[in-house]
């Protein structure tokens, strides 16, 4: 039979053991707290970022499980506004065809056979959490129909990122507002060994200049059957095409206009 001392023994090191089990499970707990993600806003159609959950802090390397990618661009993004929202998107391949596009004319489009991962990364302030405002805007408008995609975004350190990851013959878009980040940059990246070139996912390799490409004035049809001048506007090198209204989920291109006689 055990003495007094030794059962004493046994139970202090089997107290030890529980609690120590209990700290790391806690720790564990207060970790994925921590790095809670969530969307970009909390209204449909809307860009602000007001509403985002605090987003991941993270300065561990990648998964080993992910797959290798070849990166097609990372770089600057040309021509964002310093102030409001912004649209990204236009279908360069029908453009030089001369031919209609498959999805829309205003959207990029995955030609490619192979997924496609956009990163939109910016400096934000360096301050714990972001209040109103500190994070950017940013949302995708993805396939004919524009549907919203808002990625969770990841914060290390002063700086955040939004990733969306377009498959194969898929239309795709962004939209933009800095609000207090800076220094937007962009990163294209697709499986490795794909052979898939920037052309193919609808980009081109100068995204970060946004030279303005005059408006075209052609003719319409008007409301009451008859004929006028008339213009979508001008749009820019790189995709950006004009401001975005974060009430209507549409977007205007400057210049634009139409002669058509006011039908009251």
């Amino acid at each position: 039979m055990p003495s007094v001392r030794a059962m004493e023994c046994s139970f202090k090191t089997r107290c030890r053991v529980v609690a120590l089990v209990l700290l790391v499970l806690l720790i564990r707990v207060a970790g994925a707290a921590g790095a809670t993600t969530g969307p970009s806003d909390c209204r449909p159609r809307d860009a602000d970022s007001t509403c985002a959950v605090a987003v991941a802090s993270s300065t561990t390397p990648d998964p080993p499980t992910r797959l290798p990618v070849d990166t097609l661009y990372d770089g600057p993004l040309g021509g964002v506004p310093s102030v409001g929202y912004s649209y990204w998107g236009w279908d360069f391949m029908a453009e030089r065809a001369g031919s209609s596009s498959p999805v829309r004319q205003d959207e990029y489009i995955n030609r490619s056979r192979v997924p496609v991962s956009i990163t939109l990364s910016f400096d934000v302030p360096a301050q714990a959490s972001c209040a109103r405002d500190c994070l950017p805007g940013v949302e995708f408008e993805i396939g004919p129909g524009w549907y919203k995609v808002d990625p969770p975004y990841v914060r290390i350190g002063a700086s955040v990122s939004l990733t969306a990851t377009i498959e194969p013959a898929e239309g795709y878009a962004w939209v933009i507002a800095l609000w207090q980040a800076s220094k937007p940059r962009l990163s294209v990246s697709v499986p490795k060994g794909s052979g898939v070139t920037l052309a193919d996912v609808g980009l081109v390799p100068t995204l970060a200049i946004a030279n303005e490409v005059p408006l075209v004035v052609g003719t319409c049809y008007c409301n009451d059957g008859t004929m006028a001048y008339c213009s979508d506007g001008s749009r820019f090198s790189n995709g950006l095409l004009g401001s975005w209204d974060q009430t209507g989920g549409g977007y205007s291109r400057a210049g634009a206009f139409t002669s058509c006689a006011i039908v009251h």
